[in-house]
């Protein structure tokens, strides 16, 4: 068997990656989940395989015991302190988080409610990186079933396993790819890459590699990779192949072999059990960001819990001689007892405010006319206002043009036109120059306009009416001010950005008020501004004549845009004839 320390100096590195990525401080620390999927896969096939009298019932007991005390006291804590912390209209949702997390299926439903974890949002759930323990759990159930069917087998079922993994994740990630980084089969490619490594290095004992050379690949990795690097799939090689050179490396590693190392090696399980809610929690309650000294504080509270946690939970529970069933019998009273305290929390979720009025989206979101971020074609189907009317209109970009759906609905309806909708997440109108970020993918976005441009050609609509958010990551002002289209267009000036949920912000009695946006001087002159409506002359508040102005962080409430359809139909009326 190789070095436990390399192993447990290795663990530390994937951890500190982590850390830092959830910091902000490294842009592709995420790889550190993929070194622990490599390690994992390594040592449970030996402990499997190397178990003369392994049975199913030992080895399930075993990593409920190794794996669950620690994590359920995390969520129940994490919980407990979210009651408190946090505002009562999110209970509702993190309910359904605590609930996925307790009984190891977060991954799929964070992959359903499209939480891209590259990418995170303004207020993430303090429990979503509980979604790559369901994935290793996952692996754990299915794992030794499979050695133990194909047990004359092992090597092939392995290599078929891994490399319809590695395909299936190459497919997904053009596809789907938030499905892609979150499940199981497509990642058990790097559980079955350090299956393969233990199979290799159990038949030959002199195989060498350079664990430096692995080291230096692993933060590499890290330093490269970010939120627009396609992952899993052949990026994810790189840390993998840098684990393996660790692992399989006969030589000694000073540097993995640290006292320091080895001591956040130990605690590496507790540490990332405890890091997100502890750097979370404190933005929920403020609802801003962390400083730097903030976060580090938060680091440092990380480690004391994690080392407390690993010295009278996580260690004692390990050695404990306990049967069995009683352990099979705990873990499934602790999930009920986090199964209860999810559903209290569900139904305390109540707040002055009518959340479901005000979380309310346009109707085109339900009716799938709001297109996802893998869509490339508008539906020629979508059609709103006067069904039956000869004369037609669009709405055409981003979010940010269908938060006004509502209100150019009633101006069609009123004066008898058709209204086409031609919107995408992320995608504005204009053409900007935009990146991969996450799930969302810059050409996918692209083939949409592309193919929007070519429809609203053939349908020669009296007006288009635009809409963008203003404000992606890395685009200029430039990039709006010189963007025009080939048709006559009016341009819905984008909405105050207020960057954090503003429903939550309401519920915990502090100021939310909004920045005031810079004004960008646009090349068209056939312009709406909401500006003047939404904002004084600094600030934008969260009230706007006694109704809610957002429904999220971004966008604007259906109740809003009703309540300025009036103007925006004004300007519709200046450029639309009859």
């Amino acid at each position: 068997m190789v070095r436990s320390k390399q192993i447990q100096g290795l663990r530390a590195i994937a951890v500190a990656l982590v850390l830092l990525f959830h910091a902000g401080w490294l842009p592709g620390g995420y790889i550190g989940v993929d070194v622990f999927y490599v390690i994992s896969g390594y040592l449970i096939t030996g402990l499997i395989l190397r178990d003369q009298n392994f049975s199913f019932a030992k080895f399930y007991a075993r990593r409920a015991k190794r794996l669950l005390p620690a994590s359920f006291l995390v969520l129940f804590l994490t919980a407990l302190f979210f009651w408190f912390l946090a505002p009562v209209i999110s209970r509702s949702q993190f309910s359904k988080d605590l609930l996925a997390s307790t009984w190891y299926v977060s991954n799929y439903l964070y992959a359903h409610w499209q939480n891209d974890y590259q990418n995170l949002g303004a207020t993430p759930s303090p429990l979503i990186h509980f979604w790559s323990l369901a994935v290793e759990e996952q692996f754990y159930l299915f794992w030794p079933i499979l050695l133990f069917i194909f047990r004359n087998r092992v090597k092939l079922m392995v290599i078929v396993v891994t490399g319809l993994s590695f395909l299936s994740s190459l497919l997904l990630i053009q596809n789907a790819p938030i499905l892609a980084f979150y499940s199981l089969p497509t990642r058990a490619f790097e559980l079955g890459f350090g299956s393969l490594l233990f199979l290799i290095t159990s038949s030959n004992h002199s195989m060498k590699s350079s664990s430096w050379l692995g080291l230096i690949a692993i933060l590499l990795a890290g330093f490269i990779f970010n939120s627009h690097t396609a992952f899993p799939g052949i990026p994810a090689l790189l840390p993998l192949l840098g684990a393996g050179l660790i692992i399989v490396s006969q030589k000694s590693n000073l540097f993995l072999e640290l006292g320091l190392l080895q001591k956040l090696g130990d605690w590496s399980y507790s540490i990332y059990l405890w890091h997100w809610p502890i750097l979370i929690l404190p933005t929920l309650y403020l609802q801003r960001e962390l400083n730097i000294i903030e976060k580090f504080g938060c680091l440092v509270l990380c480690l004391l819990l994690a080392f407390l946690t690993f010295r009278f939970i996580e260690n004692p529970l390990r050695k404990a001689n306990i049967s069995n069933i009683r352990v099979g019998l705990s873990a499934l009273l602790s999930g009920l007892v986090l199964s209860a305290f999810a559903f209290v929390l569900n139904v305390n979720s109540a707040s002055a405010l009518d959340l479901n009025s005000i979380r309310e989206q346009p109707r085109i979101y339900a009716d799938g006319c709001q297109l996802d971020k893998q869509a490339t074609a508008p539906k020629v189907t979508c059609i709103y206002g006067d069904i039956s009317a000869s004369k037609l209109i669009v709405l055409f970009g981003d979010s940010h043009a269908a938060q006004w759906f509502p209100a150019v609905d009633i101006w069609a309806k009123k004066h008898k036109y058709q209204l086409f909708v031609m919107t995408k997440s992320s995608c504005p109108a204009f053409a900007i120059p935009l990146k991969d970020n996450g799930a969302f993918k810059a050409k996918l976005c692209e083939k949409f306009r592309q193919n929007a441009l070519a429809e609203i050609k053939k349908l020669n609509p009296a007006l288009v009416i635009v809409g963008n958010f203003e404000h992606y990551a890395g685009i200029k002002a430039e990039s709006f001010t010189k963007s025009t289209l080939p048709f006559k267009y009016l341009l819905i000036r984008d909405t105050p950005w207020p960057n954090r949920d503003i429903p939550s912000c309401l519920t915990t009695n502090r100021k939310c008020d909004t920045e005031r946006p810079a004004t960008i001087s646009y090349q068209s002159s056939n312009i709406y501004d909401p500006i003047p409506s939404l904002c004084d002359s600094k600030k934008c508040p969260a009230m706007v004549d006694g109704l809610v102005a957002y429904r999220d962080q971004t966008h604007i409430t259906v109740s809003m845009a009703i309540h300025l359809a009036g103007q925006l139909g004004q300007k519709i009326d200046a450029l639309v004839a009859g």
